[in-house]
């Protein structure tokens, strides 16, 4: 939030994803930043549980959720990039495009094609 009020100022009304686009823009940089500085030593920590009927059920979603992290991993960070922002975040085409710097169409072709991969990387994988 420091670094969207310090550049409050540049701000312009007329960007295609709106104060969001802009505000998210700022986020991601300041994310990207702080992974650099935590990649060497950082392990990615496991999801947690999901509430599921029984213990059989926990064991199986986690590893399928262990299954889609690591074929997700195997993408290029282009297409992470797409599908975290278009999947985990939920922002819409328009918006990641304003992100990016790219337009709405290019986006959902890259999040198609990227999630095509990444299924293909789960197929692979049984």
């Amino acid at each position: 939030m420091a670094r969207a009020v310090a550049k409050i100022d540049k701000y312009e009304g007329q960007s295609a994803g709106g104060f969001d686009g802009w505000l998210f823009g700022i986020l991601r940089h300041v994310v990207i930043d702080a992974h650099r500085v935590a990649r060497r030593d950082r392990e990615r920590p496991p999801l947690p549980p999901i509430a599921t009927a029984g213990p059989l059920d926990d064991l199986l979603q986690q590893e399928e959720a262990d299954e889609v992290r690591a074929a997700f991993a195997t993408l290029d960070p282009d297409d992470q990039e797409v599908l975290e922002l278009r999947v985990v975040a939920g922002l819409s085409s328009e918006e990641v495009a304003a992100v990016l710097g790219k337009r709405p169409g290019a986006i959902r072709m890259a999040q198609a094609r990227a999630l095509e991969r990444l299924q293909r990387r789960l197929k692979e994988r049984v």
